[in-house]
């Protein structure tokens, strides 16, 4: 029973450690993205 319920808390936590990765690399990307599409926009005009 013991050892069920760490390897639950273990399962929890890698998958909230994955979301976050997630979360964070997607809003880094989005980030890059308008800033890429800024530059360009101030390069072009």
């Amino acid at each position: 029973m013991k050892t069920n319920t760490f390897k639950d808390i273990l399962t929890v936590a890698a998958l909230t450690g994955i979301a976050y990765y997630i979360a964070r690399y997607y809003h880094q990307k989005k980030q890059r993205d308008k800033e890429s599409r800024e530059f360009l926009h101030f390069q072009l005009f």
